[in-house]
């Protein structure tokens, strides 16, 4: 079996038009016709019919199931030829959600600078969900990726490396400033500014509001976290962020949340599972490891 069958066989089945494929690949027609007739021998069955009337095609139910597994098969044979092309890297490719790259990785990177191997960390910063799709895809080697729950999925590897309580913040003129802790049901009535979606937090905050049974009104959002807090400083409202990224530089007040459970932000540095990498790469990630769980333990004392 040719893999080029396949990859003209899918793009049959989402086209549904010979021609198109064709041009798609700037082949002639019947090496089209003669690749799906190949996979028709190979599996002993019939894929696609010729719809004539409306100069089409119809999927026969084994064609939908060659397809399925096509889709999986021209996708590891993609990521084989990425994998295989970076086993001798010396870089690695990392991508950076915006606040786990502002407020965490910037507290490890005097270490990383002082080690030598900051320049090796070539950064791609996106939400943790679009870094994720990265890795998924073989575009991206690691990534620190933050989320409401331990990531758990087939072919990602993430381990924990951090875990950070979600606060309330407010200005210190807010009535609210000499609160230590709150209930997020208290908040009902208050004016909230949130990150935008595709961060973690809009679908804490969802769920929270969801157990309170309480709707509260977010005024704006905005995908800079500096952006957020500016403006709760300036009284336009409240922020919901993790501690991870308020800093004391803010001037702003944090209150703990008194919900239970308490909602937690996990930082977890993820990979693939059938990645190798190549020496070079596996050194950057072990000193990265050992300078994150050198600065918890100093963080801690």
């Amino acid at each position: 079996m040719k893999i080029k069958d396949l990859d003209y066989f899918t793009q049959l089945i989402n086209l549904k038009n010979f021609t198109a494929v064709a041009n798609h690949f700037s082949v002639s027609q019947p090496t089209i016709t003669y690749a799906v007739k190949r996979l028709e021998e190979e599996f002993e069955t019939e894929l696609i019919v010729r719809d004539q009337s409306h100069q089409g095609i119809i999927i026969t139910p084994s064609g939908e199931q060659l397809y399925r597994h096509a889709q999986t098969i021209l996708k590891e044979i993609a990521l084989t030829d990425k994998d295989m092309a970076r086993i001798a890297a010396t870089k690695l490719k990392f991508g950076l959600p915006p606040i786990i790259g502002t407020y965490y990785f910037s507290k490890l990177a005097p270490k990383l600078i002082q080690t030598g191997v900051i320049n090796q960390f070539e950064t791609i910063e996106a939400g943790s969900s679009e870094l994720l799709a990265d890795l998924e895809a073989g575009r991206i080697d690691a990534a620190l990726l933050g989320s409401a729950s331990p990531l758990s999925t087939e072919t990602i590897q993430a381990d924990v490396i951090e875990q950070h309580r979600f606060k309330i913040i407010v200005s210190p003129d807010s009535p609210l400033a000499d609160r230590r802790q709150i209930g997020f049901a208290e908040l009902k009535d208050q004016q909230f500014i949130m990150l935008a979606e595709g961060f973690v937090h809009p679908h804490v905050f969802k769920a929270l509001s969801k157990v309170n049974r309480i709707h509260p009104k977010v005024v704006y959002r905005t995908s800079d976290a500096s952006i957020l807090k500016s403006m709760v400083h300036a009284g336009a409202g409240i922020g919901f962020l993790t501690e991870t990224g308020v800093t004391t530089a803010d001037d702003l007040v944090s209150l703990d949340l008194t919900d239970e459970p308490q909602p937690t932000f996990y930082i977890s540095l993820a990979y693939r599972k059938s990645q190798r990498f190549s020496e070079t790469q596996q050194a950057l990630l072990d000193s990265f490891i050992q300078i994150a769980r050198d600065y918890r333990l100093d963080s801690t004392h």
